[in-house]
């Protein structure tokens, strides 16, 4: 019934000649996340006057009580079935999930996910 997300954590994949670390993103296929578009009321952020070019996206997503990936705080999220294509399009998920117990749906975890561009 829902759509199918791509959570990506960052993780440590070595580090380079200088010593800095190297990351990279670890994929998670989600199938069955429902996605709500938020309006602009719904979503934080500072005011228009200082960034007049800005434009905002921003989702609710509830996610399956299947979901056994790892925390999605920190964690980005494609939307593969709205077009975006890997971590430069990706959402940021803000602040910690909600979890509802005990939920008689099969959606237990609601998130927001948001991105800034401008």
């Amino acid at each position: 019934m829902g759509e199918t997300v791509v959570v990506l954590h960052r993780a440590k994949k070595g580090e380079d000649p200088m010593g800095d670390p190297v990351w990279e993103w670890e994929p998670t296929v989600v199938e069955n996340v429902l996605v709500r578009p938020l309006s602009s009321a719904d979503m934080s952020g500072g005011s228009d006057a200082l960034r007049p070019e800005r434009t905002m996206s921003g989702y609710s997503l509830a996610f399956p009580k299947t979901y056994a990936g790892k925390p999605l705080r920190g964690a980005r999220v494609v939307l593969v079935e709205r077009g975006m294509d890997g971590a430069e399009d990706a959402l940021r998920i803000e602040g910690e999930p909600d979890v509802t117990r005990p939920c008689p749906t099969m959606w237990n975890m609601t998130a927001r996910a948001v991105r800034s561009d401008g």
